[in-house]
Formats: structure tokens, C-alpha cells, sequence
């Protein structure tokens, strides 16, 4: 009799722990899916990079009249590019501001802040973005995918005139980060790798790759 009698209340209880431990143990992967993502960006950087948190912690060997950057191409279609100033994560997938095509910063030189940003995906889009640098602005340059395809011929001059010396030649799905800064008699940082499928990490696109440094705070 006794049996019959809590054996619905038995169920009960049952169901509810059931619930629980499903609900607690999809939000744990959801968790670790999270800051794998994060963590993916990070986990192939080059053994020679800065070494900066996830959170971008700005890099200790600028000088203090100086701003500090970081910049990491994206990974494959997949993981999207990312972009730190002064320790602050500007652009991320994990801010979900950031798109295929090319990523973009663009900074004032005297207060850092930020003049505009965006990812552009047209190739009229990214010719008037780069028409408005100034003399002084700060950009700062991430791929995501394939950069080629809205790199017009202007464009690229563009970015020669801003002291690249590969945006001649970026191809179809090559990994590329810049950073330069208007009229600066430094020389700009940045770096190229192209898209091989003999050398490729990613089938049909190459390693990530990364570029950090300083530029110094125009008065």
C-alpha cells in the first residue's frame, strides 16, 4: 500500500534531479565552448609574440608616452580576427563586431581614441573608410577569410601610401595584419602570409598570424 503511495512522488523527485543535472551540465558546455572560442584565437600564436591575455593586457614595453596594439588575423571562415588598443579588446568574435573581408580601427594619434571601425565585406564601402585616414590617425588592419576580394586597385594603393609593402600583392584568402600610423616617420608593422595549399594549416587557408607594438602619442 505504502509502496503505491510515494511511488509517484518518487518519480517526481527523480524527474526534477533529471532536469537539473541536464540543465546544469549543458550550460557547463556552453561555458567551455565560450572560452574555447577565445581560447582558439590565442592557442596557435606564434612562440614569439607579445604575450598578452586574453583580454588583451596591454604590452608592458611601450614607453609611457606611447599607445600599445595588438592584432590577430582570424582563423580559417571560422574564428574571427581580433583587435586590442591599450589593453582593451576593440574588435572580437567574442564582441561579435567583427566580419570576413577586412577588419578595421581607425584611432586618433594624440588621445587614442577611436575615430571608426568596422569590418567591410564591398570594396566601395572600404574605399571611403580609407579615404577619411588623416594625417596622425592610427589604423590598425585585420583579415578574415579573404581579404582580396574587396582590395580594389585604389585600395591597395591606398594602403601603400599608408607604408604597406604587401597590399600589392594580397591574394585570395591570404592572412594579413597592418598597422600603421599617417605621416609617421616609424615604420609601420605588419605582416603577410599567403594562402599555399602545400603549407596551409587551415585546407584552404593559412596560419593565423599576429603583430604587436607602439606607436608614439602625437602632441
Amino acid at each position: 500500500m505504502h509502496y503505491y503511495v510515494w511511488l509517484p512522488e518518487l518519480f517526481f523527485v527523480t524527474g526534477i534531479c533529471f532536469i537539473f543535472i541536464l540543465t546544469w551540465g549543458l550550460t557547463s558546455v556552453q561555458r567551455q565552448g565560450e572560452q574555447l572560442t577565445d581560447q582558439q584565437v590565442f592557442l596557435h600564436t606564434p612562440a614569439d609574440s607579445v604575450n598578452l591575455s586574453s583580454k588583451c593586457t596591454a604590452f608592458k614595453g611601450c614607453p609611457s608616452n606611447h599607445f600599445a596594439f595588438y592584432i590577430i588575423s582570424g582563423a580559417a571562415d571560422v574564428v574571427g580576427p581580433k583587435i586590442c588598443f591599450e589593453g582593451k579588446v576593440i574588435m572580437s568574435g567574442v564582441k561579435n563586431n567583427v566580419g570576413r573581408g577586412l577588419n578595421i580601427v581607425l584611432l586618433d594619434g594624440e588621445s587614442g581614441s577611436i575615430v571608426s571601425m568596422g569590418y567591410f565585406k564591398g570594396s566601395d564601402d572600404l574605399l571611403v573608410f580609407l579615404r577619411s585616414i588623416q594625417p596622425g590617425h592610427i589604423t590598425l588592419v585585420a583579415s578574415f577569410d579573404d581579404p582580396a576580394s574587396i582590395l580594389s586597385d585604389e585600395a591597395r594603393e591606398i594602403f601603400r601610401g599608408l607604408g604597406s609593402s604587401v597590399a600589392l600583392k594580397v591574394g585570395v584568402r591570404d592572412g594579413w595584419v597592418f598597422a600603421s600610423q599617417k605621416g609617421s616617420k616609424e615604420s609601420p608593422f605588419e605582416k603577410h602570409i599567403p594562402n599555399d595549399e602545400k603549407t596551409n594549416s587551415y585546407e584552404r587557408w593559412p596560419e593565423i598570424i599576429n603583430v604587436s607594438g607602439c606607436f608614439h602619442k602625437r602632441i
